[in-house]
């Protein structure tokens, strides 16, 4: 992998074309935090240089999130860069120790935030016992399963609500390894990608619906590449609600009162595509507002890849920018990512900051009775 990686890096021309189009320039306005600084440390890396302090810092303040890709002249996938060089520091033992801990978790304890199994059973809806066997297996994900339950709920009543036949793993449910893969640690993604193929598949399940947008990324993209191509079709929420309600399987009491700015998930538009769904879905809960960088150009919300826990202030500055544009255009925020929500709503509370809900609490709340 790193010699392949090294070659990728070394055909950059250092145009500068990626600079400003990184979120942490755009948090920062510091060009050594742009995407071309953080090549430039990879190929010194590659290349058995000393790298500084800030040639660390500048590979481990990015959250992959493929935003610089699109500008790049040579085709580079800065992205994959990062991980090429986030996996040699780990080689040389080079990591903070932070990133250690998250692993370990993902590992040993299933989640990063190594919350015991039972936790992921607290967001099923009273009365319901998800059966052994089903047509459709919902995942909720690890930050709205365990951090954020009610979001994983919502989901599940409009399921119910629609009469959809589907089960979900509870106490079974396992991270999908995205921050092992962000950080290089692909040999322990595979057996990752062993582990949840097989689980998935063994209820009965022909379609997985995610919550979370990198869940859905890496159980479509990245593990048929890491282990095989399962049995199932992967669909992201968005995807689900949107169906449902083109086909009149829920009702809603539609509303333009609301004004609703939707924030697009990193690699749900970049990765996948997939950018009209969850619009359809906010059109018809309220008037829909759009961020001035949307779709494929959407601002990432500066907390994935271990960001957050190892330079929380950047990763603040990009979630203020975001909330401070949805206050300015008066508007509340619909959010494909629970991360993302997690994250954009630890904001302080004074700061007046709108709510924020994902596309699920949004329909349900304006489900008709």
């Amino acid at each position: 992998m790193l010699e392949n990686v090294s070659e990728m890096a070394s055909t950059c021309t250092l145009c500068g074309a990626c600079v400003e189009v990184c979120p942490f320039f755009k948090a920062s306005n510091n060009p050594k935090y742009g995407a071309m600084a953080k090549v430039e440390a990879a190929i010194s890396l590659f290349e058995g240089k000393d790298l500084k302090e800030d040639d660390l810092k500048t590979l481990y303040l990015c959250t992959r999130c493929d935003g610089c890709h699109s500008s790049c002249p040579m085709d580079i996938p800065i992205s994959v860069v990062v991980q090429g060089a986030r996996a040699e520091l780990r080689k040389r033992n080079m990591v903070p120790e932070k990133y250690k801990t998250i692993a370990d978790a993902i590992i040993k304890m299933g989640s990063p935030m190594a919350a015991p199994p039972e936790k992921r059973t607290a967001c099923l809806p009273e009365g319901f016992k998800p059966p052994e066997r089903a047509k459709y297996l919902y995942v909720p994900g690890c930050w709205s399963g365990i951090k954020l339950p009610e979001t994983a709920k919502a989901t599940m009543e409009i399921l119910i609500r629609a009469g959809i036949d589907f089960t979900t793993l509870g106490e079974k449910e396992w991270c999908c390894g995205l921050f092992l893969i962000d950080t290089g640690m692909l040999d322990e993604a595979k057996k990752l990608a062993e582990k949840n193929t097989l689980l998935f598949e063994s209820t009965g399940a022909r379609t997985v619906i995610t919550e979370c947008p990198s869940c859905y990324d890496v159980f479509k993209n990245v593990y048929p590449a890491l282990f095989r191509k399962p049995e199932y079709e992967v669909v992201h929420i968005s995807e689900m609600l949107e169906q449902m309600i083109r086909e009149g399987r829920i009702n809603l009491e539609e509303s333009r009162s609301k004004k609703i700015i939707y924030k697009d998930p990193c690699p749900l538009v970049r990765r996948c595509g997939i950018i009209q769904p969850p619009r359809d879905v906010v059109k018809r809960v309220g008037e829909l507002v759009e961020y001035k960088e949307n779709g494929k150009d959407a601002l990432c919300c500066g907390a994935p890849a271990g960001v957050k826990p190892l330079y929380p202030e950047m990763a603040n500055r990009l979630a203020e920018m975001l909330m401070s544009e949805a206050k300015e255009k008066g508007a509340d925020v619909g959010v494909g990512c629970v991360f993302c929500m997690y994250h954009m709503g630890g904001l302080p509370k004074e700061a007046g900051f709108p709510p924020l809900k994902t596309l699920s609490q949004l329909v349900l709340e304006n489900l008709k009775k």
